[in-house]
Protein backbone atom coordinates (compact mmCIF):
# COMPACT_ATOMS: atom_id res chain seq x y z
CA UNK A 1 0.00 0.00 0.00
CA UNK A 2 1.48 3.53 -1.01
CA UNK A 3 1.46 6.05 1.52
CA UNK A 4 -1.56 8.71 0.85
CA UNK A 5 1.12 11.55 2.46
CA UNK A 6 4.04 10.80 0.84
CA UNK A 7 3.13 8.19 -2.15
CA UNK A 8 6.06 5.92 -0.19
CA UNK A 9 5.92 2.63 -0.44
CA UNK A 10 7.63 2.33 2.85
CA UNK A 11 4.38 1.42 4.50
CA UNK A 12 3.12 -2.07 6.79
CA UNK A 13 0.13 -2.71 8.04
CA UNK A 14 0.06 -2.37 12.15
CA UNK A 15 -3.56 -3.22 12.33
CA UNK A 16 -7.02 -4.29 10.38
CA UNK A 17 -7.05 -2.01 7.83
CA UNK A 18 -4.82 0.48 9.15
CA UNK A 19 -1.11 0.90 7.75
CA UNK A 20 2.25 3.08 9.48
CA UNK A 21 4.59 4.95 6.94
CA UNK A 22 8.25 4.72 8.06
CA UNK A 23 9.06 7.64 5.70
CA UNK A 24 6.15 10.25 7.43
CA UNK A 25 5.92 8.09 10.52
CA UNK A 26 1.93 8.56 10.66
CA UNK A 27 -0.51 6.03 10.47
CA UNK A 28 -3.74 6.01 8.27
CA UNK A 29 -6.47 3.46 6.93
CA UNK A 30 -8.73 3.41 4.34
CA UNK A 31 -12.08 3.30 5.25
CA UNK A 32 -15.14 4.02 3.50
CA UNK A 33 -13.64 5.57 0.34
CA UNK A 34 -11.83 8.27 2.36
CA UNK A 35 -7.96 7.87 4.05
CA UNK A 36 -7.53 8.81 7.56
CA UNK A 37 -4.50 10.22 8.60
CA UNK A 38 -2.94 9.77 12.39
CA UNK A 39 -0.14 10.94 14.19
CA UNK A 40 0.70 8.80 17.37
CA UNK A 41 2.34 10.97 19.93
CA UNK A 42 5.11 9.89 22.43
CA UNK A 43 2.48 8.36 24.62
CA UNK A 44 0.90 6.29 22.00
CA UNK A 45 -2.42 8.50 21.93
CA UNK A 46 -3.31 8.62 18.42
CA UNK A 47 -4.46 12.04 16.90
CA UNK A 48 -6.88 12.49 13.85
CA UNK A 49 -5.07 15.02 11.30
CA UNK A 50 -7.61 17.15 9.21
CA UNK A 51 -5.90 16.68 6.05
CA UNK A 52 -3.10 15.38 3.23
CA UNK A 53 -1.71 18.53 3.24
CA UNK A 54 -1.56 19.35 6.42
CA UNK A 55 -0.07 15.52 7.71
CA UNK A 56 2.48 16.65 4.96
CA UNK A 57 3.83 19.51 6.84
CA UNK A 58 3.81 18.14 9.74
CA UNK A 59 5.91 15.19 8.90
CA UNK A 60 8.54 17.56 6.65
CA UNK A 61 8.55 19.81 9.96
CA UNK A 62 10.03 16.42 12.12
CA UNK A 63 12.14 15.53 9.38
CA UNK A 64 14.04 18.49 9.37
CA UNK A 65 14.77 18.47 13.14
CA UNK A 66 12.41 21.31 13.69
CA UNK A 67 11.21 20.38 17.17
CA UNK A 68 9.73 23.49 18.22
CA UNK A 69 8.05 24.03 14.54
CA UNK A 70 6.53 20.83 14.48
CA UNK A 71 5.55 20.69 18.53
CA UNK A 72 3.93 24.33 17.41
CA UNK A 73 1.91 22.95 14.42
CA UNK A 74 0.81 20.11 15.67
CA UNK A 75 -1.78 21.47 17.92
CA UNK A 76 -3.43 23.40 14.70
CA UNK A 77 -3.17 19.99 12.53
CA UNK A 78 -5.38 17.67 15.03
CA UNK A 79 -8.34 17.89 14.02
CA UNK A 80 -11.15 19.13 16.50
CA UNK A 81 -13.87 16.73 15.35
Amino acid sequence: MHCPVCSSINTGKVGNDTYYCSNCLLEFDFLGGQYQIYYIDDEGVSFVLKDKGEAKMLSESFHEGNELLFRERLEELISKS
